[in-house]
């Protein structure tokens, strides 16, 4: 009996940590038990443009497991962007503010350790007030001894609304584009708490069925785990957009850093 209670006990503990992620770009297929809730809180930095550009993004998420390898949550986005635009010629600092809201579904298909691959599919929905975002994405990821393999692809619908002038009447438009992202984060356990990788993210942008930019960010990842919650940050500087050849910094961030706690309920 006090063998049954101890592995019991070693499950728990198990169960509560296989939801901890190394990464924060790159998601891997672990999933909540049912009944587990988390809270998260991202905040990510974009900088380093052409021109002077400070990006400041929020986002509160609720978490939690339904069973059956299904989890959902809920987020509330805050973005606020300061940077320099062109008024009749004339350079003026313009700065904006973003709200929105956004579901997303997980299901976990098999175990990145008891199978020959992890994988999950994932589904979001974001509504902000002039813009609907829906995204799919493939997760799949491996652990072998202390490395943690993963990988992401990604589609995502963006359909935007603005309004142009004509006369004395504001008509509405819509803009449609289609972001294609590819993730790819390798990490390695240190110990029980650290965790230290680096992450790779290639983010391609279609409109009007033609490629815009195709980004390519790299960078390092540490990750460190405690009782009953984790804390992972990021580095990504941008390497070079592949369609042009060349860095792309006057409408795209030259570095990116990402920050993210996670506190079990």
């Amino acid at each position: 009996m006090k063998n049954l209670i101890v592995l019991a006990a070693i499950f728990a503990v198990l169960s509560v940590q296989s939801q901890d992620r190394v990464f924060t770009s790159t998601y891997q297929s672990n999933v909540l038990n049912q009944g587990q809730k988390e809270i998260e809180v991202w905040s990510t930095l974009g900088t380093n443009r052409q021109d002077y550009y400070r990006g400041l993004n929020h986002s509160l998420e609720f978490e939690i497991g339904l069973g059956g390898k299904l989890q959902t949550a809920f987020y509330l986005n805050y973005g606020y962007s300061k940077g320099i635009t062109q008024i009749n010629g004339a350079d003026v600092i313009n700065s904006t503010n973003s709200y929105s809201f956004a579901n997303e579904w997980k299901l976990k298909l098999s175990d990145p350790v008891a199978d020959k691959l992890g994988s999950a599919v994932y589904l979001e929905y974001n509504l902000a007030p002039d813009e609907t975002e829906l995204e799919g994405k493939i997760i799949l990821d491996k652990q072998v001894g202390r490395f943690t393999h993963a990988f992401n692809l990604s589609g995502e619908l963006v359909s935007e609304k603005s309004f142009i002038s004509e006369g004395s009447k504001l008509n509405p438009i819509s803009e449609h584009e289609f972001n294609l992202e590819l993730n790819y984060g390798l990490s390695y356990k240190i110990n029980e708490k650290w965790f230290a990788g680096i992450e790779m993210m290639n983010a391609n942008v279609i409109a009007q069925n033609a490629l815009e930019k195709s980004i390519l960010t790299a960078g390092p990842v540490i990750s460190y785990t405690g009782e009953g919650f984790w804390i992972n940050f990021s580095l990504m500087p941008q390497l070079t957009d592949l369609k042009a050849g060349k860095r792309n910094i006057s409408d795209d961030d030259g570095l990116q850093a990402r920050l993210i706690f996670s506190y079990a309920l």
